[in-house]
């Protein structure tokens, strides 16, 4: 039976604010697309925040256009507290219209090195070995864009307990995350900010794949810019702050690094800070090489990877966008 934890008055302070500025930006963005709708000044199609909101991939995974799309993204990551690893993550999405879209995805690890117990619960016996074909946690997600003086995203994600909790790479039951999406374009250069609430890191910043997951209640924030280079490249880079508001549990694939156990349940072991940086290459329409790099400054681990996006519809050109 799962038991209510009350949240202390420092948790109160910090989660009364958090509300009151996401239900102010959800009514301010509303009436603002309801004018735009009523004027008819926006279009059906054009580009959108969600497509790297959350640091969740280069652009495209969500279509920016009315339609379906389909995505598979190939990976391999080097982390310092457990090596490397591939993934496979297949994906489809809808945009109903400019502001409203869904999208799933689940990750399936080709290789991942784990400390697997072939002892007892009681007596357990670490030894590290390498699992192939096995799934992380599902996840879907809903989305609302909207574009005025700031550019909007609300996300709001589901997860699926489809991953193990053994490997470290699910969160044992259905999780949750909402996050608020604020960017502005000055030329080459779009700053953004985030501010999210969940209860599984898995839902967040999930171009890079950690080799632990932390359950419990998280509040998640991150600040940054986008840059625009030559031939349609892309780079971004942010910093980011994952505080968790109650004890919460940590799955961990190894027991290497500051996760240095399977499973551990506290306020402080949840909490992750550092930056993040992405780079986006198009090979074509269809195809983005990727590389990214992930520095935790409070588990001092460093994720460096690789990937290529393959998208089945893509993205308009900037003319066609404008239409």
């Amino acid at each position: 039976m799962s038991r209510f934890i009350p949240l202390s008055r420092p948790q109160h302070r910090l989660i009364a604010p958090f509300c009151a500025i996401t239900l102010l930006a959800l009514l301010s963005c509303t009436g603002a697309s309801a004018q735009a709708l009523a004027s008819g000044s926006i279009a059906e199609g054009g580009a959108s925040a969600s497509a790297s909101t959350n640091n969740s991939g280069p652009l495209g995974i969500v279509p920016v256009t009315h339609g379906f799309n389909a995505s598979l993204v190939t990976s391999s990551q080097h982390d310092s507290s457990n090596g490397w690893s591939s993934v496979l993550t297949p994906g489809a999405a809808y945009r109903f219209n400019r502001f409203f879209s869904i999208n799933s995805s689940i990750p399936i690890y080709a290789s991942i090195n784990i400390d697997e117990n072939i002892g007892t619960k009681a007596k357990p016996v670490y030894v590290q070995t390498t699992k192939h074909g096995v799934p992380g946690d599902a996840s879907l997600a809903a989305q609302f864009d909207t574009k005025g003086f700031l550019d909007y995203t609300a996300n709001l994600s589901l997860g699926l307990p489809t991953g193990s909790t053994a490997y470290g790479l699910g969160a044992g039951k259905p999780a949750g995350d909402f996050n608020n999406h604020f960017e502005k374009s000055f030329g080459i250069f779009t700053p953004d900010i985030e501010f999210g609430i969940g209860n599984s890191s898995n839902l967040i910043g999930t171009r890079v794949r950690k080799g632990y997951t932390a359950v419990g209640a998280l509040a998640h924030f991150q600040i940054g810019s986008s840059i625009d280079l030559p031939f349609n490249m892309s780079f971004e880079a942010d910093a980011y702050e994952q505080l968790p508001l109650t004890a919460a549990t940590i799955y961990s694939a190894t027991g290497k690094g500051k996760k240095k156990v399977t499973t551990i349940t506290g306020t402080t072991s949840a909490e992750d800070n550092g930056f993040d940086t992405s780079l986006d290459i198009p090979f074509s329409r269809h195809v983005t090489l990727s590389g990214s790099y992930n520095r935790s400054i409070r588990s001092h681990d460093d994720v460096a990877g690789v990937s290529l996006t393959f998208l089945l519809k893509a993205p308009p050109r900037t003319e066609e966008s404008a239409k």
